[in-house]
Formats: structure tokens, C-alpha cells, sequence
């Protein structure tokens, strides 16, 4: 496309005769600069301009290429930041001013092709970042799916993520847009299915098929999902920042793999022993950088043994998963819970003094008492007995802290379990 402001004296006919091009006509300045600000032309033809409009033109964002058919010199001109692409005499030719505007045209492209490279390099490391500190398996693909498929097809786009954490572990499944829904490889097109498949056996990294784009997901030297997205419309050259992405996906999916596993609770999916401990001695240090309470409770099962002398293991583990799940819904969103080991339970208050704490503490214990639940037909029920324990900045260490919580534990127990006793 290309706009022409047209100087007295200067044929149209010149203009109008170029082929390939949605031509636009304009015999005043300011006609000129109003259009060239609706309709962003690739290139723009101006017949012995003054300095003043050049400069107009060029200031508008996303002007495109500005030749200019004028006597004199350029380096004359004076015109500071504006870039010319092209320089003729005022009596050019039609065939000099085609010859411009093609090249016009070629390098308008190229350019807009190098600007949305670009953009999208930027917003993929912008999303690789929110990624890469992501520490959940389930949360990761389906933040990395929807910013991906913003970033590719735009927003209202469609596209899926099979995950197959493990060698032996089942291809899962994550879907947006039309995909939203998916269960399998029914729910693809079957071009689609097999460039996935393709994917899980390293055949390929980056896929296209029917405008659609496949992408292999990489960690820890395996393939552990694939990418989706319909609807792209994107040149080759884009796909060493497609893949670029993927190895970065792969690499951060491989990171909340390891660690949730070292983090975490097989059983109960709670936080590990380990890094419970840890946060209290995180929450301890920052109190001490901002000054307020940490608190800690710490939960175990009255009568445990009985469920597992009785019914068996796998009904104590039940108990102890339908416990997890109380927990977690009945702590507040900055509370750490985890799990000791057996059936104990720590808990962390971060910025809570300990009669807050009790109060949590009371809340759970009454929603666990209240609990029914059932295991091949067996009802189960069960109550917990809680210590609570708090310290203020510097009073007390890890160890110290969670130590007076347990104490608080057993004074609980002796006096009858399913109680919320305080160390203080």
C-alpha cells in the first residue's frame, strides 16, 4: 500500500498508474497527515515536500517508509531524526517511483516482520519468567498453556498441553478455549494427535500442521509434554523462539517435579518435614527484619493406632489425607501446614501471636470432630489434639519454638486429647 501527497503541477496519473498497490491520493499536507494517521500506509510518496511535513510524517508512529521526490541534496535537508527510505528528483519517472515503492514496500515488511519478532521474543521471555518461578506441576501448564496461547493465536485462542510427568505415569491433559474441555487425543484433530505423539518419541521439537503449532517440551533430557495452539499464522523464523520457549517450559516443569517431590508429602500432599521446619526459621528471620509474633501449632491424631490395628494401614493413610485436606482448608492463606511424620502435623502462623493461633487452632479441631468419612464401607470419624506455641522476635529458635508447641501437644493428650492447649 502506499499514500501520495501530490504537489500543484504533478500528474496524478504518475501516481495512479502503479501496480500491486492500494493507492491513496492526497493534494494538501494536512489531508496527507490525517490519513497517514488512520491508515498506517507501508509507504509514503511525497512530490517536493517542505521540511516541515516531512518531519510531520515522520513523527507519526507507524508512518512506514518516506520517499521524497524533491530537488536538492540530502544531506541538505535538516531533517534530524526522520529516516528517508528513498530520495528522487522532483521530475521523477513513473518507472523511478515504482521502483521506490516496491523497495518501500519490501523493507516495510521486513521491518514489521523484525517488530513483531521482536515483541514476541519479549512477551515469551515475559512469560518464561512468570514460569520459571512457578513451583507447582498442576499450576505451571496451565499459566504457561494460556499465556502461550495469548502470546501465539491471540486472546480467544484456543490450544492444549499433554504432560506425562514420568515414564510409566499417564499422558495428561490441559485445555483452553475450545480445548477447554479436552479428555484425550479424541478431542484433536488427528494430525494434531500424531505431531503430539511425535513429540513424546523426540521425533521433532517444533511441528506445523493446518495452522496449527506443535511444540515438544523438554526437561531433564525427556520429553514431559507438548504444546498446542491453533490458529497461527507464524513465518519459520519464529520458530527458534518457540522453541526457545519450550526448553524453557521443559526446564521449569523438570524444577516443580523435583520440588514438589523433596518439598512435599507423598501421602498427604502437605509440605515436607523438612522444609516445614524451614519455613518456621524463614518466618522466624523475617520477623526479626519486621517485627511481629510467629506462631506454630503442632497436630497429632488421638488414637491413631486403634485405626490402624483395626482397619489396616490403608485406612489409617485415608484418615490421614481426608486430615491434610481439613487442614488445608481450614488454615488461613499465609499458613504453612506440613507434615512431621506419622500422624503429626506442624503447622506455621507467620505475624500471629498465640491466641490467635488458639483461635485457628479451636476452628480445626471443631471441623475435624465434625468429620465423617468412610473406607470400604467402614465409617471413620477421628479428633486431633493441637499445641500451640508462639514467640516474638528473637525469643525463641526453630528447634525452641516447636519444641514448647509439642510440650503444649502432650499436656493436651494427658488431659484427654481432642483440646487445643497453649504453651504460654
Amino acid at each position: 500500500m502506499a499514500v501520495f501527497e501530490v504537489a500543484p503541477g504533478v500528474g496524478v496519473a504518475l501516481v495512479s498508474a502503479l501496480p500491486a498497490c492500494e493507492v491513496r491520493i492526497m493534494p494538501t499536507g494536512p489531508g496527507l497527515l490525517t490519513l497517514v494517521g488512520e491508515w498506517h500506509p507501508d509507504v509514503i510518496v511525497l512530490f517536493r515536500p517542505g521540511n516541515e511535513l516531512i518531519q510531520s510524517v515522520g513523527a507519526i508512529a507507524g508512518a512506514g517508509q518516506i520517499v521524497v521526490s524533491r530537488d536538492g541534496s540530502l544531506g541538505s535537508l535538516g531533517l534530524g531524526d526522520v529516516e528517508l527510505h528513498g530520495w528522487l528528483p522532483a521530475e521523477a519517472t513513473i518507472q523511478q517511483v515504482q521502483l521506490a515503492v516496491e523497495s518501500g514496500l519490501r523493507r516495510e515488511r521486513e521491518q514489521q516482520e523484525l517488530r513483531r519478532h521482536q515483541e514476541v521474543l519479549r512477551r515469551i521471555l515475559a512469560l518464561a519468567t512468570i514460569v520459571g518461578r512457578l513451583r507447582s506441576p498442576e499450576e505451571l501448564p496451565l499459566l504457561a498453556l494460556e499465556g502461550f496461547v495469548d502470546v501465539m493465536a491471540g486472546h480467544g485462542g484456543t490450544g492444549a498441553f499433554a504432560m506425562q510427568l514420568g515414564a510409566s505415569a499417564p499422558v495428561r491433559y490441559i485445555g483452553v478455549g475450545r480445548l477447554a474441555a479436552m479428555t484425550g487425543h479424541l478431542d484433536l484433530p488427528n494430525e494434531a494427535a500424531e505431531a503430539i505423539a511425535r513429540c513424546f518419541r523426540g521425533e521433532a521439537d517444533v511441528l506445523r500442521t493446518a495452522g496449527a503449532l506443535v511444540l515438544g517440551v523438554r526437561g531433564s533430557g525427556e520429553c514431559v509434554g507438548a504444546l498446542y495452539v491453533e490458529g497461527v499464522e507464524l513465518p519459520g523464523s519464529f520458530d527458534d523462539l518457540v522453541a526457545m520457549f519450550a526448553s524453557l517450559l521443559g526446564q521449569s516443569l523438570s524444577n516443580a517435579v523435583l520440588f514438589q517431590r523433596s518439598s512435599h508429602d507423598a501421602l498427604t500432599g502437605l509440605y515436607s518435614r523438612s522444609f516445614g521446619l524451614h519455613r518456621v526459621a524463614e518466618t522466624l528471620a523475617l520477623a526479626e527484619r519486621h517485627p511481629a509474633p510467629t506462631a506454630v501449632m503442632v497436630i497429632d491424631v488421638d488414637h491413631f493406632k486403634r485405626v490402624n490395628d483395626t482397619l489396616g494401614h490403608a485406612a489409617g493413610d485415608a484418615v490421614l489425607v481426608a486430615l491434610a485436606d481439613l487442614i488445608r482448608s481450614s488454615c488461613r492463606t499465609s499458613d504453612v501446614p506440613s507434615r512431621l511424620g506419622g500422624e503429626e502435623f506442624l503447622v506455621v502462623l507467620p505475624r500471629t501471636d498465640e491466641a490467635a493461633a488458639a483461635l485457628v487452632a479451636e476452628r480445626l479441631r471443631r471441623v475435624v470432630a465434625a468429620w465423617r468419612g468412610s473406607y470400604e464401607g467402614v465409617d471413620l470419624q477421628m479428633t486431633i489434639s493441637i499445641g500451640v506455641a508462639a514467640a516474638e522476635p528473637k525469643e525463641l529458635d526453630t528447634a525452641q519454638l516447636v519444641a514448647r508447641a509439642d510440650d503444649a501437644l502432650y499436656v493436651a493428650k494427658r488431659e484427654g486429647r481432642n483440646r487445643v492447649v497453649r504453651a504460654g
